[in-house]
């Protein structure tokens, strides 16, 4: 009897389940298409002439990539892992300015009122001498067309600029630049003025909770400027660097991010083609002297970010001899060898990338 009323009600199970599976509806459709369009995420400022085909896929190994017009540069800006500004001196900019999202945040410019009205001006960091200029009108025809949405700008006005001169400036930046994204660097004294004009500030002189401009002695051949905050150990944290001729050199001063050789140098090695060259150029070679790195490279020589020549034993033995280089990621001294190495690459840690949806 038990057995009879399992199978019955086996049965009545079996039925239901076919029924409600019968009576579902799917909902499916016959082809599914992308929420988005992912593109493969090559950086807008790489450039992908044929000519340059070889020695960019060399170079993209290398955390590098050559521009249109032959400038070696980072692949990415996250790899300076702090802000590139670029600094604009003049009306006559990079053709990969304007396709800069994935190198530089943003820009930075020096102005000055010279002969009646306000000019962006080329100058040392201290404003002692003015070398060429440009009317600050110009930008919305220079530079406002080759600006992306997420740029930044930093205008630095002259020093000991009074407040009724900051007053007129901030109205003549105003119509030319996005406000909620404009920083002036100004007497500490002037910071509430920039910003109740609706613009951030950042001071001449080290404060909590603001950007700082660093001192002279801070910058370099490379990075003309740079900008520095307290962090929350009291100390002073480079957040930013604004560059114009060398960013490479700026990026590498500001972290050494380029991928050791993946091809070790043999004084037999016969293959001088500039994709192997770039291939076994040690990581503080001077990528943007391609053609002098292949002259020199038949005599096992290279020229470095600093400009020095050096044998390539020379770097293999450091490379050999090197602390940090036998260190595993878990060591506690590894995270602080990355940050200070600067004319000889150990490993490198890779970071996880987030691809960009193109329009």
């Amino acid at each position: 009897m038990i057995s009879r009323q399992f199978s019955l009600l086996f049965v009545l199970g079996l039925c239901s389940v076919l029924f409600v599976s019968g009576c579902a509806v799917d909902k499916r459709p016959e082809a599914y298409s992308n929420a988005i369009v992912v593109s493969s995420a090559f950086p807008a400022h790489g450039s992908s002439q044929p000519q340059y085909a070889a020695v960019q896929s060399a170079l993209l190994n290398r955390n590098l990539l050559i521009a249109d017009n032959g400038d070696v540069l980072p692949v990415m800006k996250s790899m300076c892992e702090t802000d590139m500004l670029y600094r604009v001196t003049s009306t006559n900019l990079p053709s990969y300015v304007g396709r800069h999202q994935d190198l530089f945040a943003g820009f930075y410019l020096d102005v000055a009122f010279v002969n009646g009205s306000w000019k962006v001006v080329n100058t040392d960091n201290n404003f002692a001498q003015v070398n060429s200029e440009f009317e600050l009108s110009l930008l919305a025809s220079v530079l406002i067309p080759r600006v992306t949405t997420s740029d930044v700008f930093i205008v630095r006005p002259q020093p000991n600029i009074s407040a009724k001169a900051l007053k007129d400036l901030l109205a003549s930046v105003q119509s030319l630049l996005p406000v909620k994204r404009t920083r002036f660097v100004v007497e500490n004294k002037l910071a509430k003025q920039v910003e109740q004009a609706g613009f951030r500030a950042v001071l001449e002189h080290a404060a909590a909770k603001y950007w700082y401009l660093g001192d002279t002695l801070s910058t370099s051949a490379a990075q003309d400027r740079t900008f520095f905050a307290i962090n929350s150990s009291a100390n002073a944290e480079l957040v930013a660097f604004a560059t114009r001729s060398q960013p490479l050199m700026a990026c590498m001063q500001a972290h050494n991010f380029v991928q050791p050789p993946s091809k070790k140098f043999n004084i037999k090695s016969k293959a001088i083609d500039l994709p192997s060259v770039v291939s076994m150029l040690p990581s503080n070679a001077d990528f943007n002297q391609l053609s002098e790195q292949q002259k020199l490279f038949s005599s096992g020589k290279y020229l470095t970010i600093n400009g020095d020549v050096l044998k390539y034993s020379t770097y293999q033995k450091l490379q050999a001899g090197s602390r940090c280089s036998r260190l595993s990621p878990s060591d506690p001294l590894y995270k602080y060898c990355e940050d200070r190495k600067q004319d000889v690459s150990a490993d490198f840690k890779r970071r996880k990338a987030t691809m960009r949806k193109q329009d």
